[in-house]
C-alpha cells in the first residue's frame, strides 16, 4: 500500500512538469533589437566647375644669370687697395677690383713708344717731300705724341703709295706692336664687368698671380633664375611664358618660363625647366618652392590628388547619407592636385580619404 501512494505521487509530479513545459512553450520570445550601427562621419565639399589652370608644382636653386669665374691673363703681385678683393666685397660697374704691379710692362711701353717717335721724325722729311699736301697732318700727330700715354689712332694713309711707305719704312708694324703692348698692360688693371659681390678670392695683397690662375668668382646682385625639373606628363601643359609664384620667407617672388629643356633625363624623367626671377633679396644657391600657372582649361574642378581612386574615380555624396563612386576623367594632374571633368557644379565631394570606403556606404556628411 505505501508503495502504491509513492508511485502515485511520481506519476502525478511527472504529469505536472509535462503540462508546465507545454505552457512555458506556447508563450511567445519576445523580438531580439540588434544595436542601431553608428554612421560613418564624413567631410564634403561643394565642387567648383569654372575654368582653371593647371598648376606645376617646382623647386630648385636659385642661379644668378651674371656670374662669372675671374682668371689672370698676366702674372703680377697684387697691389693693395682701399678695396680689397675680398669675398662679400661689392663692386659696381667698372670699378677697379684688382691691380697687378705691372710696372716692367710699363716701362717697355714707354721704350717702344720712343722708339716710333724716333721712326717718325726720322719719316717726316720724305712724307714732306713725296706727299707734301700730307706732310702737317704727320707732323701734328708726331708732336702731340706722348711716349707715357696711350698711341692715339695713327691718320689713316690718303693713297696706297703712303701706305705702302708707311709699312716700308716698319712704320705699321711698330704702331700695332705698342697698341698690343698696351692691351696687355691694360690686363694688370680688373675692373667689375656688372655690379655684384664677390662670392670667392684665393688672393691676397702681395701675393703673386700666375697667368691661368683663378683669382676669384664674381656674382651679380640682379637677375635670377631658378633651375627645376618637371615630369614628362607636365610638358603638355607647362609652356615658355609661363607665369611663376615662388615663396620665400612668406613673400610671394614673381617670374616666368624662359626656357624648357628639349630633352628627358632618362633616369627619372624629368626635363629641366628654368624660370627667371628678378628680386634684390635672392641670393645665390638660395632653393625656392613654387608654383607654375599654365593656361586655363574651361568646365573643371580642381581636388586633392589623394582623393583620386584608381586615377579616374571620386566619392561624392547621393541622398544625403549615400557614397556613390563617380567616374571622372582627367585633365591634369600635379604632384598635389588634379584637374577633372564629369562633376556637376556644387556636387557634393568627399573631401578626405575614407579607408574601407564602398560605392553605397551609409554615411553621415560634415559640411564646412
Amino acid at each position: 500500500m505505501v508503495v502504491l501512494r509513492i508511485l502515485v505521487g511520481i506519476v502525478i509530479i511527472a504529469i505536472g512538469g509535462f503540462i508546465a513545459s507545454v505552457l512555458i512553450g506556447m508563450k511567445p520570445e519576445p523580438p531580439v533589437s540588434s544595436p542601431p550601427k553608428a554612421k560613418r562621419l564624413v567631410e564634403v565639399m561643394p565642387a567648383s566647375v569654372q575654368a582653371q589652370a593647371p598648376i606645376t608644382y617646382v623647386q630648385g636653386r636659385v642661379i644668378a644669370l651674371d656670374k662669372i669665374e675671374i682668371f689672370a691673363e698676366v702674372s703680377g703681385v697684387v697691389q693693395s687697395s682701399n678695396k680689397d678683393f675680398r669675398a662679400g666685397t661689392r663692386y659696381r660697374r667698372g670699378d677697379v677690383m684688382l691691380r697687378l704691379d705691372g710696372s716692367e710692362l710699363r716701362m717697355s711701353l714707354i721704350a717702344q713708344r720712343s722708339a716710333f717717335l724716333q721712326l717718325l721724325t726720322g719719316a717726316l722729311a720724305d712724307i714732306k717731300i713725296d706727299y707734301p699736301d700730307r706732310y702737317e697732318t704727320w707732323r701734328s700727330y708726331t708732336a702731340n705724341l706722348d711716349v707715357e700715354s696711350r698711341l692715339k689712332d695713327m691718320p689713316s694713309p690718303a693713297s696706297d703709295q703712303e701706305k705702302f711707305f708707311l709699312s716700308n719704312r716698319g712704320i705699321l708694324n711698330q704702331f700695332y706692336s705698342i697698341r698690343s703692348s698696351e692691351e696687355r698692360l691694360d690686363k694688370y688693371v680688373l675692373t667689375a664687368p656688372f655690379t655684384g659681390e664677390v662670392t670667392m678670392s684665393s688672393v691676397n695683397p702681395g701675393s703673386l698671380v700666375r697667368v691661368g690662375q683663378k683669382i676669384g668668382e664674381l656674382v651679380s646682385g640682379g637677375g635670377f633664375e631658378v633651375e627645376s625639373a618637371i615630369s614628362r606628363d607636365a610638358l603638355r601643359v607647362v609652356q615658355v611664358g609661363d607665369s611663376v609664384e615662388f615663396m620665400q620667407a612668406g613673400s610671394i617672388i614673381k617670374g616666368k618660363v624662359t626656357r624648357i629643356s628639349e630633352s628627358i633625363d632618362p633616369a627619372t624623367q624629368t626635363a629641366k625647366i628654368f624660370c627667371q626671377v628678378n628680386n634684390e633679396n635672392l641670393r645665390d644657391g638660395v632653393y625656392l618652392e613654387g608654383k607654375v600657372y599654365s593656361q586655363s582649361v574651361a568646365d573643371v574642378t580642381r581636388i586633392p590628388l589623394d582623393l583620386l581612386l584608381d586615377d579616374q574615380t571620386v566619392f561624392v555624396l547621393e541622398q544625403d547619407s549615400i557614397l556613390e563612386a563617380k567616374a571622372v576623367e582627367v585633365i591634369y594632374a600635379s604632384s598635389k592636385d588634379a584637374l577633372i571633368r564629369g562633376l556637376s557644379n556644387n556636387a557634393e565631394l568627399i573631401s578626405e580619404r575614407i579607408p574601407g570606403a564602398y560605392d553605397g556606404m551609409i554615411v553621415k556628411a560634415q559640411r564646412p
